[in-house]
Protein backbone atom coordinates (compact mmCIF):
# COMPACT_ATOMS: atom_id res chain seq x y z
CA UNK A 1 0.00 0.00 0.00
CA UNK A 2 1.30 3.25 -0.87
CA UNK A 3 2.17 6.06 1.68
CA UNK A 4 -1.06 8.40 2.00
CA UNK A 5 1.65 11.08 3.38
CA UNK A 6 3.97 10.85 0.38
CA UNK A 7 0.53 11.23 -1.98
CA UNK A 8 -0.10 14.20 0.39
CA UNK A 9 3.10 15.28 0.14
CA UNK A 10 3.27 14.99 -4.26
CA UNK A 11 0.06 16.91 -4.38
CA UNK A 12 0.64 19.52 -2.13
CA UNK A 13 2.21 21.82 -4.74
CA UNK A 14 -0.82 21.69 -7.34
CA UNK A 15 -3.06 22.22 -4.13
CA UNK A 16 -1.24 25.43 -3.25
CA UNK A 17 -1.17 26.88 -7.09
CA UNK A 18 -4.85 26.11 -7.19
CA UNK A 19 -6.05 27.58 -4.21
CA UNK A 20 -3.59 31.14 -5.18
CA UNK A 21 -6.15 31.06 -8.72
CA UNK A 22 -8.45 34.37 -8.55
CA UNK A 23 -12.10 33.83 -7.34
CA UNK A 24 -14.01 34.07 -10.71
CA UNK A 25 -11.29 31.14 -11.63
CA UNK A 26 -13.61 27.95 -13.38
CA UNK A 27 -12.98 24.99 -12.14
CA UNK A 28 -11.34 24.03 -15.46
CA UNK A 29 -8.49 26.21 -14.09
CA UNK A 30 -8.16 24.44 -11.62
CA UNK A 31 -8.31 21.29 -12.81
CA UNK A 32 -6.22 22.27 -15.97
CA UNK A 33 -3.06 23.23 -13.17
CA UNK A 34 -2.80 19.35 -12.54
CA UNK A 35 -3.18 17.81 -16.07
CA UNK A 36 -1.88 20.77 -18.20
CA UNK A 37 -4.38 19.95 -20.34
CA UNK A 38 -3.97 23.26 -22.45
CA UNK A 39 -0.83 25.51 -21.60
CA UNK A 40 -1.83 28.13 -24.41
CA UNK A 41 -2.52 31.67 -23.51
CA UNK A 42 -4.93 33.48 -25.67
CA UNK A 43 -3.98 35.19 -28.63
CA UNK A 44 -5.49 38.67 -29.33
CA UNK A 45 -6.19 38.84 -33.15
CA UNK A 46 -7.40 41.94 -33.82
CA UNK A 47 -8.07 45.22 -32.19
CA UNK A 48 -10.64 47.67 -33.99
CA UNK A 49 -13.26 50.56 -32.51
CA UNK A 50 -16.93 49.26 -31.78
CA UNK A 51 -18.36 53.32 -31.40
CA UNK A 52 -16.89 56.52 -30.53
CA UNK A 53 -15.84 54.88 -27.20
CA UNK A 54 -15.74 51.10 -27.09
CA UNK A 55 -12.62 49.03 -28.19
CA UNK A 56 -13.77 45.51 -29.48
CA UNK A 57 -11.11 43.10 -28.91
CA UNK A 58 -11.13 39.58 -30.53
CA UNK A 59 -8.84 36.52 -29.05
CA UNK A 60 -8.72 33.12 -30.82
CA UNK A 61 -10.70 31.35 -27.84
CA UNK A 62 -13.23 32.37 -25.35
CA UNK A 63 -11.52 35.00 -22.79
CA UNK A 64 -12.70 35.91 -19.37
CA UNK A 65 -11.21 39.73 -18.43
CA UNK A 66 -9.34 40.40 -15.28
CA UNK A 67 -11.00 43.40 -14.53
CA UNK A 68 -8.45 44.79 -12.04
CA UNK A 69 -5.62 45.47 -14.83
CA UNK A 70 -7.98 47.88 -16.57
CA UNK A 71 -7.82 50.74 -14.85
CA UNK A 72 -10.45 53.27 -15.18
CA UNK A 73 -12.13 50.98 -18.54
CA UNK A 74 -15.35 49.84 -18.37
CA UNK A 75 -14.74 46.03 -19.81
CA UNK A 76 -17.07 43.14 -19.86
CA UNK A 77 -16.60 39.88 -22.38
CA UNK A 78 -19.04 37.52 -24.60
CA UNK A 79 -17.45 34.37 -26.18
CA UNK A 80 -14.24 35.74 -27.78
CA UNK A 81 -14.74 39.13 -27.93
CA UNK A 82 -13.81 41.58 -25.21
CA UNK A 83 -15.39 44.92 -25.15
CA UNK A 84 -13.55 47.55 -23.20
CA UNK A 85 -15.22 51.34 -22.55
CA UNK A 86 -12.63 53.98 -21.96
CA UNK A 87 -15.01 56.67 -21.12
CA UNK A 88 -13.46 58.78 -23.37
CA UNK A 89 -13.95 59.66 -27.00
CA UNK A 90 -12.33 58.98 -29.96
CA UNK A 91 -11.71 60.38 -33.15
CA UNK A 92 -11.20 58.87 -36.45
CA UNK A 93 -7.42 59.14 -37.37
CA UNK A 94 -6.21 59.35 -33.64
CA UNK A 95 -5.41 56.43 -31.41
CA UNK A 96 -5.90 55.53 -27.94
CA UNK A 97 -3.97 52.57 -25.87
CA UNK A 98 -5.10 49.78 -23.82
CA UNK A 99 -3.66 47.60 -21.64
CA UNK A 100 -5.17 44.87 -19.92
CA UNK A 101 -5.02 41.01 -18.87
CA UNK A 102 -7.02 38.13 -19.64
CA UNK A 103 -7.43 34.10 -19.41
CA UNK A 104 -9.26 31.39 -20.56
CA UNK A 105 -11.17 28.95 -19.17
CA UNK A 106 -8.31 27.07 -18.35
CA UNK A 107 -6.63 29.95 -16.35
CA UNK A 108 -3.96 30.39 -18.98
CA UNK A 109 -3.28 34.30 -19.42
CA UNK A 110 -2.53 37.66 -21.26
CA UNK A 111 -1.43 40.65 -21.07
CA UNK A 112 -1.57 42.76 -23.43
CA UNK A 113 -0.78 47.03 -24.78
CA UNK A 114 -2.29 47.57 -27.99
CA UNK A 115 -3.38 51.04 -29.89
CA UNK A 116 -7.19 51.18 -31.00
CA UNK A 117 -7.81 53.58 -33.51
CA UNK A 118 -10.99 55.83 -33.81
CA UNK A 119 -13.71 54.66 -35.94
CA UNK A 120 -14.66 56.77 -39.41
CA UNK A 121 -18.63 56.53 -39.38
CA UNK A 122 -18.47 57.04 -43.19
CA UNK A 123 -15.08 56.26 -44.78
CA UNK A 124 -14.93 57.11 -48.48
CA UNK A 125 -13.53 54.45 -51.08
CA UNK A 126 -10.62 54.93 -52.62
CA UNK A 127 -8.48 53.08 -55.22
CA UNK A 128 -4.64 53.45 -56.13
CA UNK A 129 -5.32 54.92 -59.66
CA UNK A 130 -1.46 55.63 -60.71
CA UNK A 131 2.35 55.67 -58.50
CA UNK A 132 5.76 56.21 -59.34
CA UNK A 133 8.78 54.40 -57.67
CA UNK A 134 11.95 56.20 -59.42
CA UNK A 135 11.66 59.75 -58.00
CA UNK A 136 14.14 62.58 -57.94
CA UNK A 137 14.79 65.39 -56.24
CA UNK A 138 12.86 67.48 -58.21
CA UNK A 139 9.86 64.67 -59.23
CA UNK A 140 9.73 62.56 -55.75
CA UNK A 141 7.80 59.54 -55.36
CA UNK A 142 3.76 59.79 -55.82
CA UNK A 143 1.04 57.78 -55.32
CA UNK A 144 -2.41 58.83 -56.27
CA UNK A 145 -5.53 57.60 -54.52
CA UNK A 146 -9.01 57.98 -56.92
CA UNK A 147 -12.17 58.43 -54.86
CA UNK A 148 -14.95 56.50 -56.32
CA UNK A 149 -17.27 57.13 -53.39
CA UNK A 150 -17.57 60.34 -51.58
CA UNK A 151 -17.13 60.40 -47.66
CA UNK A 152 -14.41 61.15 -45.35
CA UNK A 153 -10.68 59.61 -45.21
CA UNK A 154 -9.99 60.58 -41.46
CA UNK A 155 -7.74 57.40 -40.25
CA UNK A 156 -7.52 55.44 -44.08
CA UNK A 157 -3.62 54.55 -44.46
CA UNK A 158 -1.73 53.98 -47.24
CA UNK A 159 1.25 51.50 -46.13
CA UNK A 160 4.38 51.24 -48.29
CA UNK A 161 4.06 47.64 -47.31
CA UNK A 162 1.26 45.87 -46.17
CA UNK A 163 -0.46 45.86 -42.34
CA UNK A 164 1.71 45.05 -39.56
CA UNK A 165 4.97 45.12 -42.24
CA UNK A 166 5.66 48.60 -43.97
CA UNK A 167 8.50 50.26 -44.72
CA UNK A 168 6.48 53.61 -44.12
CA UNK A 169 3.20 54.60 -44.04
CA UNK A 170 1.14 57.92 -44.23
CA UNK A 171 -2.56 58.33 -42.25
CA UNK A 172 -4.88 60.36 -43.69
CA UNK A 173 -6.44 63.48 -41.38
CA UNK A 174 -9.85 64.51 -41.40
CA UNK A 175 -11.38 65.53 -44.96
CA UNK A 176 -14.39 65.37 -47.07
CA UNK A 177 -14.07 64.13 -50.41
CA UNK A 178 -16.25 63.63 -53.72
CA UNK A 179 -16.52 60.94 -55.92
CA UNK A 180 -14.24 61.62 -58.79
CA UNK A 181 -11.56 63.54 -57.17
CA UNK A 182 -8.15 62.75 -56.38
CA UNK A 183 -5.73 62.77 -53.24
CA UNK A 184 -2.33 62.57 -53.89
CA UNK A 185 0.51 61.29 -51.54
CA UNK A 186 3.71 62.19 -52.14
CA UNK A 187 6.96 60.67 -50.35
CA UNK A 188 9.33 63.03 -49.49
CA UNK A 189 9.51 65.47 -46.46
CA UNK A 190 7.38 68.51 -47.94
CA UNK A 191 5.54 68.91 -50.93
CA UNK A 192 7.47 70.92 -53.62
CA UNK A 193 6.95 74.67 -53.36
CA UNK A 194 4.87 75.05 -56.32
CA UNK A 195 2.11 72.47 -55.21
CA UNK A 196 -0.65 73.99 -53.21
CA UNK A 197 -1.63 71.91 -50.30
CA UNK A 198 -5.69 71.87 -51.86
CA UNK A 199 -6.16 72.86 -55.64
CA UNK A 200 -9.99 72.17 -56.73
CA UNK A 201 -10.40 68.50 -56.86
CA UNK A 202 -6.93 67.75 -55.71
CA UNK A 203 -5.46 66.94 -52.10
CA UNK A 204 -1.64 66.66 -51.68
CA UNK A 205 0.03 65.21 -48.57
CA UNK A 206 3.71 64.94 -47.76
CA UNK A 207 4.49 61.44 -46.15
CA UNK A 208 8.48 61.66 -46.01
CA UNK A 209 9.90 58.36 -47.24
CA UNK A 210 10.29 57.12 -50.74
CA UNK A 211 9.32 53.73 -52.78
CA UNK A 212 11.47 50.77 -53.33
CA UNK A 213 12.73 51.44 -57.58
CA UNK A 214 11.78 47.84 -58.61
CA UNK A 215 10.00 45.86 -56.14
CA UNK A 216 7.32 46.25 -54.09
CA UNK A 217 4.04 46.81 -52.17
CA UNK A 218 1.02 48.97 -51.68
CA UNK A 219 -1.20 48.83 -49.36
CA UNK A 220 -4.89 51.15 -48.91
CA UNK A 221 -5.98 49.86 -45.32
CA UNK A 222 -9.29 51.04 -44.05
CA UNK A 223 -7.48 52.25 -40.92
CA UNK A 224 -4.58 51.49 -38.96
CA UNK A 225 -5.79 49.46 -36.45
CA UNK A 226 -4.94 45.49 -35.96
CA UNK A 227 -7.01 43.35 -38.28
CA UNK A 228 -8.58 46.45 -40.37
CA UNK A 229 -9.47 45.40 -44.15
CA UNK A 230 -7.62 46.47 -46.94
CA UNK A 231 -9.45 48.42 -49.44
CA UNK A 232 -6.84 47.66 -51.89
CA UNK A 233 -3.31 46.94 -53.22
CA UNK A 234 -0.60 47.11 -56.02
CA UNK A 235 2.46 44.79 -56.21
CA UNK A 236 4.87 45.49 -58.76
CA UNK A 237 8.38 44.32 -59.93
CA UNK A 238 11.27 44.97 -62.53
CA UNK A 239 11.65 40.82 -62.80
CA UNK A 240 15.21 41.62 -62.84
CA UNK A 241 16.40 39.98 -59.51
CA UNK A 242 17.33 36.45 -59.86
CA UNK A 243 16.93 36.47 -55.76
CA UNK A 244 13.41 35.52 -54.23
CA UNK A 245 10.96 35.04 -56.74
CA UNK A 246 12.75 38.28 -59.02
CA UNK A 247 11.30 40.46 -55.75
CA UNK A 248 14.98 41.14 -54.67
CA UNK A 249 14.89 40.10 -50.88
CA UNK A 250 12.88 38.33 -48.62
CA UNK A 251 11.27 41.36 -47.04
CA UNK A 252 9.63 41.99 -50.05
CA UNK A 253 8.96 38.30 -50.90
CA UNK A 254 7.15 37.86 -47.90
CA UNK A 255 5.06 40.78 -48.30
CA UNK A 256 3.76 39.73 -51.93
CA UNK A 257 3.00 36.19 -50.59
CA UNK A 258 1.07 38.08 -47.51
CA UNK A 259 -1.01 39.74 -50.23
CA UNK A 260 -1.45 36.88 -52.41
CA UNK A 261 -2.83 34.66 -49.56
CA UNK A 262 -5.42 37.35 -48.40
CA UNK A 263 -6.28 37.86 -52.26
CA UNK A 264 -5.36 41.92 -52.01
CA UNK A 265 -3.96 41.49 -55.21
CA UNK A 266 -4.16 38.97 -58.20
CA UNK A 267 -1.91 38.02 -61.10
CA UNK A 268 1.43 39.08 -61.78
CA UNK A 269 2.36 42.08 -60.68
CA UNK A 270 2.65 45.59 -62.26
CA UNK A 271 6.06 45.56 -64.66
CA UNK A 272 7.96 48.71 -63.22
CA UNK A 273 11.45 48.29 -65.91
CA UNK A 274 9.78 50.57 -68.01
CA UNK A 275 8.67 53.24 -65.67
CA UNK A 276 11.02 56.59 -64.16
CA UNK A 277 10.06 59.23 -62.54
CA UNK A 278 8.07 60.71 -65.50
CA UNK A 279 6.61 57.51 -66.83
CA UNK A 280 4.31 56.21 -64.09
CA UNK A 281 2.52 53.34 -63.70
CA UNK A 282 -0.84 53.74 -64.34
CA UNK A 283 -4.44 52.10 -64.08
CA UNK A 284 -6.09 52.92 -67.29
CA UNK A 285 -10.50 53.07 -68.05
CA UNK A 286 -10.72 49.59 -68.17
CA UNK A 287 -8.51 48.45 -65.34
CA UNK A 288 -5.58 47.68 -66.80
CA UNK A 289 -2.42 48.85 -65.35
CA UNK A 290 0.83 49.98 -67.77
CA UNK A 291 3.38 52.63 -68.10
CA UNK A 292 2.60 56.15 -69.16
CA UNK A 293 4.66 57.96 -72.30
CA UNK A 294 7.54 59.97 -71.08
CA UNK A 295 5.63 63.13 -69.14
CA UNK A 296 2.78 61.54 -69.39
CA UNK A 297 2.49 61.75 -65.69
CA UNK A 298 -0.93 62.60 -64.56
CA UNK A 299 -1.34 62.73 -60.40
CA UNK A 300 -4.80 65.09 -59.47
CA UNK A 301 -6.34 64.06 -63.30
CA UNK A 302 -7.83 60.97 -65.60
CA UNK A 303 -5.30 58.77 -66.53
CA UNK A 304 -5.34 59.53 -70.64
CA UNK A 305 -1.28 59.15 -71.51
CA UNK A 306 -0.67 56.41 -73.88
CA UNK A 307 1.32 53.30 -73.19
CA UNK A 308 5.03 53.66 -73.27
CA UNK A 309 6.47 51.44 -75.78
CA UNK A 310 10.22 50.38 -76.77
Amino acid sequence: MKNPVRIILALLPSLLLCSCLDAAASPEAAVNMLTLKDTSPPVLLSAQAKDEKTACLIFDEDVFALETSFEGMAVYSQGNTLYVDSGQPLDAGSSAEICGSVRDIYGNTTTFKVLVWGINPDPAQLRINEFTTKGSRTQPDRTELKVLRAGNIAGLVLYDGIPGDFRSRFIFPSEEVSAGSFVTVWWCDELPSEVKAKEGKKLNYAAGGGLSENNGVLCLGLSPAQGAAVMDCVIWSSGESSQYEGYGTKEVLDRVNVALENLWWEGPPVYSGWSTSTRSMALDSSGVWYTTVQGGLSFGEENLSEAYSR
